[in-house]
């Protein structure tokens, strides 16, 4: 597998049957009534027994499904992020940050705070909400493994206020990593191009850095198309990413609160294409 693959997760709910059970994981709280549409088949066509659903939006949400009988509420099910992605692995749970933007922080999603694993799936598509949060110790563990590989996959990104010289020369002795920063306020500008500056003096080409921005949260397109462009200006990807509330039914709508901000859907749509679709072409 190349690292071109690491990024083909599935956008929707996954489902996989075990027996006479039908479980599926759900990652977005707009995903709830498709899913419950679904199971409430088996009061007519009886294709399973029970249901177990789990995933991001039923820690989000976790009354949606309780008025069904047949439907149970599934905290952990070992392997399950190997069944959505045979590369991926975590090493680390929580996030010792408290982000307003995420479950995970707000400590919805992945309840019991931040923890180091003994052991983990040897993959090299790393699912750690913030890996640079642990300990010096598991960060050595963690890249000596993973340069068995020669490639990895930041996928959930490294937190560039936490990134320092030396984690950036121990990431370069993996190979071709592909490193995901974040720049979601541009108060945050100046440690980001620290981090970005530390990676291209261990060696790390253009190519393999990416950056995410969460736009629609607190500021407006204006804002956003400045930082946009302040990471694009470096030469690397940028990737927007828009807000959705943590209960949110619809994806890709304007809430009001967006719209007291200035967007409108033509400007979440034009930023989000030009990042996406124009800046490619032009590639």
């Amino acid at each position: 597998m190349t690292p071109l693959q690491t990024s083909e997760w599935p956008k929707q709910t996954f489902y996989w049957r075990e027996n006479n059970t039908l479980c599926a994981s759900i990652p977005f709280t707009w995903e709830l009534p498709k899913v419950r549409m679904v199971v409430c088949q088996k009061q007519i066509f009886d294709q399973w027994e029970k249901v177990i659903v789990g995933g991001p939006a039923v820690q989000l949400m976790p009354d949606y499904f309780s008025d069904l009988e047949f439907v149970e509420t599934g905290q952990d099910c070992p392997g399950i992020l190997q069944r959505i992605n045979p590369q991926a692995t975590r090493t680390t749970t929580g996030c010792p940050n408290r982000c307003k933007f995420c479950g995970i922080g707000m400590g919805a999603i992945e309840r019991g705070g931040f923890r180091e694993l003994e052991d983990w799936p040897d993959n090299p598509v790393l699912c750690d909400n913030n890996f640079l949060a642990s300990s010096i110790e598991h960060f050595d563990r963690v890249i000596d493994r993973l340069k068995a590989h020669g490639w990895a996959d930041f996928n959930q990104g490294l937190d560039a206020r936490l990134l320092t010289p030396y984690h950036a020369r121990r990431l370069r002795e993996i190979g071709r990593p592909i490193i995901r920063l974040a720049l979601d306020s541009m108060a945050l500008k100046d440690k980001w191009f620290e981090a970005y500056d530390y990676l291209r003096s261990a060696g790390f080409p253009k190519s393999l850095i990416k950056t995410y921005a969460l736009i629609g949260f607190t500021t407006g397109p204006d804002e956003a198309w400045e930082r946009c462009r302040f990471v694009d200006d470096t030469g690397t990807v940028v990737l927007p990413m828009w807000f959705h509330a943590l209960d949110q039914m619809e994806p890709n709508i304007i809430t009001e609160d967006q719209a007291s901000l200035g967007w409108t859907d033509f400007e979440r749509r034009r930023i989000m294409q030009w990042f996406y679709w124009h800046k490619k072409a032009v590639a």
